[in-house]
């Protein structure tokens, strides 16, 4: 194997990046493709948390991102590390590298929950059943397969069902322009997810993308009191690459006081009806298979199972 060095990513890296991901989507074709772009984010430290291999002359060989959810408050919730090792090359060749990018996922993942103590850290990876390289590479790092998700969609061309209106509830389209709206989703959705928690600074990263350019929330009111909201968006360059025109309802969320009145269900269906008035065919969602009454509700609502995605999970 020729010699090789790892270091963090930087903004001239990105055209390799992206040829990397093509090549490994040649290989596994329904693997998503990440925007280089999105390494550059506050939630890999602006390229910081992405460990690039290069060889002697400087081709990229592989790359591995390492994404924190981090547990600030006191729980029993552990630190979830995401993470992703790419290595396009034949195994053999492949394994030294992967190896390296392994450790230093390692080593990073121990330094970022330095200052959050208390809480177990769990290396996690997702990967599609067809990523089959992948799959083996971290089982043999001692990873788990602990969950699986099922990403749904839902076909816009069929009959979307509204029901009647909430007393004393509004349901509105809210981009939340201001940084009070923003904290304020922001605390609203860590209280139903304080497992996964977000930082402000993520949700605004994601206010700057293309597709919340298209996109919104429909978020649930009472009074002035936010109880519940639906993240609505597409990705039209994605769209325009594969010819379909997919949409998302995701990062759905009511307040635990609030559930048990069909809350979440006219949400989504707000949602619906505006990818639909967009010219979406389709809108996909992703749940965890553990999470029934969510299922439930999807099935109801009109989505079907399409495919799925497991987690491989070290405790580290």
């Amino acid at each position: 194997m020729k010699k090789f060095t790892i270091r963090p990513l930087t903004p001239l890296d990105l055209p390799s990046i992206a040829e990397l991901q093509k090549i490994y989507s040649r290989a596994y074709p329904d693997a998503p493709v990440i925007p280089g772009e999105v390494y550059l984010s506050p939630g890999f430290e602006n390229g910081q948390n992405v460990f690039c291999a290069f060889d002697e002359i400087r081709s990229l060989l592989g790359y591995a991102p390492l994404y924190p959810v981090l547990i600030r408050e006191p729980s029993s919730f552990p630190h979830t590390i995401w993470a992703e090792i790419k290595v396009p090359l034949e195994e053999d060749a492949a394994r030294e590298i992967k190896d390296e990018l392994f450790e230093h996922l390692l080593v990073r993942s121990r330094e970022l929950a330095r200052d959050f103590p208390g809480h177990p850290i769990r290396l996690t990876f997702e990967y599609l059943p067809s990523e089959t390289s992948s799959i083996d590479y971290v089982t043999t790092r001692g990873c788990r397969h602990t969950e699986t998700i099922f990403i749904m969609r839902r076909r816009l061309s069929e009959e979307i069902s509204s029901l009647p209106a909430l007393e004393g509830v509004r349901i509105r389209p809210w981009r939340m322009e201001s940084q009070p709206e923003q904290q304020a989703y922001v605390a609203a959705r860590n209280e139903c997810f304080p497992d996964a928690p977000i930082e402000l600074g993520e949700w605004q990263y994601f206010m700057q993308s293309p597709q919340w350019s298209v996109g919104t929330t429909f978020a649930a009111f009472y009074g002035d009191q936010l109880v519940g909201n639906v993240a609505v968006y597409w990705d039209e360059t994605e769209n325009q690459k594969s010819g379909r025109k997919i949409g998302f309802t995701e990062y759905i969320f009511v307040l635990p006081a609030w559930r048990g009145k069909n809350i979440a269900r006219r949400l989504i269906t707000a949602g619906l009806i505006y990818l639909k008035e967009h010219g979406l065919d389709e809108a996909q969602l992703g749940v965890r298979t553990k999470n029934e009454g969510a299922l439930r509700l999807y099935t109801a609502l009109g989505y079907e199972i399409w495919r799925e995605s497991r987690f491989y999970v070290l405790d580290i």
